[in-house]
């Protein structure tokens, strides 16, 4: 039973420090915060395609409000950055496509808009204490 306990408390421990539970990575997250606010702030267009004898509604993507996505992203908790929504979206996906095909898509995003045309505000690793 005092094992049990001990091994419970340690646990505990672990799960409520902050060393523990801090990722460590830079970038980490980044990409699956603009992936998603990406495919929100995308219009679509509902067109009705004939199918079999029936009608099936396929939504088409028309175009990106740069301002959703912007504030999505600062929703997500990630710095504001002050620069032109478009030129920011056209960087993001770019971004997002080349961070697809990677092995590793948080850092390939962060490395692409690090060296993209837009002003972008880097999230560094808080140093060890």
């Amino acid at each position: 039973m005092f094992k049990f306990t001990v091994m419970l408390l340690s646990l505990l421990l672990q799960s409520c420090s902050g060393y523990f539970s801090r990722d460590g990575q830079d970038d980490a997250g980044y990409f699956s915060d603009a992936s998603s606010c990406f495919q929100s702030s995308m219009h679509k267009e509902s067109v009705k395609v004939p199918t079999a004898g029936t009608m099936t509604i396929i939504d088409v993507p028309v175009g990106s409000d740069a301002n959703a996505f912007g504030l999505c992203m600062e929703q997500a908790g990630h710095p504001h950055t002050p620069t032109n929504p478009g030129d920011y979206l056209q960087v993001s996906r770019t971004c997002l496509q080349q961070a697809r095909e990677s092995l590793t898509p948080d850092d390939t995003y962060a490395r692409c808009v690090r060296h993209g045309k837009i002003t972008v505000e880097t999230i560094r690793p808080e140093p060890s204490k």
